[in-house]
C-alpha cells in the first residue's frame, strides 16, 4: 500500500469521490499499443484476406449484438442477423409503422428488434467516419444516445416496468439505481460530462479511455441506454487512438462473453468509488480481444487443414476439438466424442490419423496428448502473447487458450 499512488483525477462534486491507483491495472498503454502493432504486422503478412473480410463483417454484427445484450435483449443471434441484413438493405426501414399497420400490440420482441436495428445502424455509421478527440462534445454524446434509442419510448404503454429513454436528453430525475448504487444527482450531469470530456482531451490514452468509460457510466447521464453509449464511444475512441484500424475486434463482444464478470467489476467500481476495478477489466477485454483475432485465424487454418484430409466416417468429429486447442488429452477427446462413437472407435481413428502423420502424439506419464501435426505462424505469436498475459492476468478464458 505504501508504494501505491492513489489518484483522484476529477474535481467535480460527484466524480471527485472516485479514486484510481494506476499501478494496479494489468497493462500499460505502451504494452497495449505493442499488442495492436504486432496484430497489424500479423494481419499484413499472415491473415488470410477471406478471414479478414469475415472478421470485419462479423465484428460489426457481433459487437452490435453484444451491445444489445448489455440491455438484456431477448433477441437471438439468428434473429439479430436477420435484422442486421434488413438494416444493410434498408437503413431507413420503419419498424414501428410497419408493426402498427397490422394493428397488433407492440411486444418485447418488437422492442428488441428496433433496439438492435438502432445499435447496428449507429455502430455501422460511426465506424465509417473518422472521429477526433475534438469531435467529442456534450452535444455529440447526446446525438449518439438519440441515434441508439430513437423510437423506443413508443413502447412505454406496451411493456411492463419500462424505463423511458428520453432519447438524446440528459437524465432529469434522481430515481435511477444500478443495484444499490446511486448515480450523480441529475443537476450535476451536464457539468460532470463537461469536466469528464475536458479531462479525456488532456489524457487521451488507452487507459484514459477506460477511465472515461467507467466515469461516464458512474455519472449515468441518460435515463436509459448508458451502457450502449459507453460501449460505442469506447470503440470509437480506441480506433481514433490508432488501435483496431481494420475494425477486426471489439471489447463489447468480450464484455458479452464475460457478462457476469463485466457486471461484477462495473459494480465494484461504482459502489466502492474505485475506478481500478472496471478499468482493469476494460484493459483485459482489449488485450484478449486482440488475441482473439489471431486465435480465430489459427482455428480457421486448422479447420481448413482437416477439410483437406478427406476424413472418413466420424473421424472429423473425433478430431474437431483440435481446431481450438494446440493439444488435447485423450480423455477430453473422448468426452467430446462419447455420445457419437464408442471408445474403441475413437482409439482407432486417433491411431490411424497418427500413422498418417495427420496427428502428433505425446505421452506424459499416464497422460496422452494429441495435436494436429502442422505448424502455423499464429502458434508462435500466441505463445509469446500467452507468456506475457499469464504474468498479468489471473483469469484467461478457455477460448483464448492455445
Amino acid at each position: 500500500m505504501t508504494n501505491t499512488t492513489i489518484q483522484k483525477p476529477f474535481f467535480h462534486p460527484f466524480l471527485s469521490a472516485f479514486a484510481l491507483a494506476p499501478e494496479t491495472v494489468p497493462f500499460s498503454d505502451k504494452e497495449i499499443a505493442e499488442f495492436d502493432r504486432e496484430l497489424s504486422e500479423y494481419e499484413q503478412i499472415f491473415l488470410n484476406p477471406d478471414v479478414e473480410k469475415s472478421l470485419i463483417s462479423k465484428n460489426e454484427l457481433l459487437a452490435s449484438f453484444a451491445i444489445s445484450k448489455a440491455e438484456n435483449s431477448q433477441l437471438t443471434l439468428t434473429e439479430a442477423r436477420d435484422v442486421y441484413d434488413l438494416m444493410i438493405s434498408d437503413p431507413d426501414y420503419d419498424f414501428i409503422n410497419e408493426k402498427l399497420k397490422t394493428r397488433k400490440k407492440l411486444t418485447q420482441k418488437d422492442h428488441d428488434k428496433l433496439e438492435f436495428f438502432n445499435i447496428a445502424k449507429t455502430f455501422r455509421a460511426v465506424n465509417q467516419k473518422s472521429l477526433t478527440i475534438a469531435d467529442l462534445t456534450p452535444h455529440f454524446l447526446r446525438s449518439i444516445h438519440q441515434q441508439l434509442t430513437q423510437g423506443l419510448d413508443v413502447f412505454a404503454d406496451s411493456l411492463p416496468d419500462f424505463t423511458p429513454y428520453k432519447s438524446g436528453e440528459w437524465r432529469n430525475n434522481d430515481l435511477i439505481r444500478v443495484g444499490n448504487y446511486v448515480p450523480a444527482p441529475h443537476v450535476q450531469i451536464e457539468t460532470g460530462v463537461t469536466e469528464l470530456l475536458g479531462w479525456l482531451k488532456k489524457h487521451f490514452t488507452v487507459t484514459g479511455v477506460a477511465i472515461f468509460h467507467t466515469a461516464l457510466y458512474a455519472l449515468h447521464p441518460f435515463n436509459n441506454g448508458n451502457k450502449r453509449v459507453c460501449r460505442v464511444l469506447e470503440h470509437l475512441l480506441l480506433r481514433s487512438l490508432g488501435l483496431n484500424t481494420k475494425n477486426l475486434y471489439s471489447t463489447s463482444y468480450y464484455y458479452h462473453k464475460q457478462k457476469p464478470r463485466y457486471y461484477k467489476y462495473l459494480l465494484y467500481s461504482l459502489e466502492r468509488k474505485n475506478l481500478d476495478h472496471f478499468v482493469s477489466f476494460a484493459l483485459e477485454a482489449l488485450v484478449l480481444s486482440i488475441v482473439s483475432v489471431v486465435k480465430t485465424s489459427l482455428e480457421v487454418k486448422r479447420s481448413e487443414f482437416l477439410d483437406r484430409q478427406n476424413l472418413e466416417g466420424l473421424m472429423k468429429t473425433a478430431l474437431q476439438p483440435l481446431v481450438k486447442h494446440q493439444e488435447v488429452q485423450f480423455k477430453n477427446l473422448f468426452r467430446h466424442a462419447r455420445k457419437k462413437m464408442a471408445r474403441q472407435t475413437l482409439v482407432t481413428y486417433l491411431q490411424k490419423a497418427t500413422e498418417q502423420d495427420m496427428l502428433a502424439k505425446r505421452e506424459s506419464g499416464r497422460t496422452t496428448f494429441y495435436g494436429l501435426n502442422i505448424d502455423f505462424p499464429e502458434v508462435n505469436t500466441l505463445k509469446k502473447w500467452r507468456d506475457v498475459i499469464a504474468k498479468k492476468l489471473t483469469f484467461i478464458p478457455d477460448e483464448i487458450r492455445l
